[in-house]
């Protein structure tokens, strides 16, 4: 197989941005508005999670009738929320060490060499993700293959997405897996990759820590990516 250039798949929280809680304030006060002071989020787990699944699990906890017909108008109220609660608490953004430098060498990379495409793979829904990109300096433009939380059942289901639509694009008949790397700082992102023969790096700026990365089955963990070695020896081998 002729090789095709790497596919760079990032998650968004934790691994390109902190919004300091902006997200789960949003869907708190949105579930509160519609389901009522008491509604509770006991025991689910967040990070590295699909948001309509972070949705189905909280309904279903709280006994909400018919949650998936409400779906639709927690999402849109949550997406305006998010907004609101990125632009009102801007300070509490913030950025992980190396991410700005790691990112425009990439996308220089890519323009100018051709070999590297930025990806994004994440649980955030679709409207969600230009929003906490933005919040962080990001240009969401810079990623041309995505996968977004509303677009499969689970995060194994995000990378074969991610991966036929990049096949769409490649002038060789297959995705060669090894060349695809996805950045994340949770286990289900480690997970998630390995489940396809995918490259796992993962990155310790999230609640897990390198340890923890490591057992869960990364090919290469980092505390950061003040160094950029970690992830340029994966494209370029020495």
């Amino acid at each position: 197989m002729r090789d095709h250039p790497f596919l760079l798949l990032w998650d968004i929280d934790g691994t390109i941005v902190h919004t300091g809680g902006a997200g789960m304030r949003a869907m708190f006060t949105v579930a509160h508005r519609m389901f009522g002071a008491d509604f509770r989020w006991d025991g689910i787990e967040a990070a590295g999670h699909l948001d309509p699944l972070i949705f189905a699990e909280a309904a279903i906890l709280n006994c909400v009738e018919n949650h998936e017909d409400r779906h639709e108008a927690f999402r849109d109220s949550y997406l305006a929320e998010l907004e609101k609660e990125l632009r009102s608490n801007q300070t509490k953004v913030h950025v992980p060490p190396g991410v700005h430098h790691m990112l425009a060498l990439l996308h220089r990379r890519a323009r100018e060499q051709g070999d590297v495409v930025l990806g994004l793979l994440t649980g955030n829904y679709r409207g969600a993700a230009p929003l906490k990109l933005a919040a962080a300096g990001v240009d969401p433009a810079w990623f041309t293959v995505t996968a977004f939380g509303d677009e499969g059942q689970t995060r194994a289901d995000l990378v074969g997405l991610a991966l036929r639509k990049f096949a769409g694009v490649l002038p060789v008949p297959a995705v060669d897996p090894r060349r695809v790397v996805v950045i994340g700082d949770t286990p289900r992102d480690v997970a998630c990759a390995t489940a396809h023969g995918c490259v796992a790096l993962a990155v310790a700026t999230g609640g897990y820590s390198v340890e923890t990365l490591r057992q869960a089955g990364a090919d290469v963990v980092t505390p950061d990516l003040s160094n950029p070695r970690p992830l340029l020896d994966l494209l370029d081998p020495r």
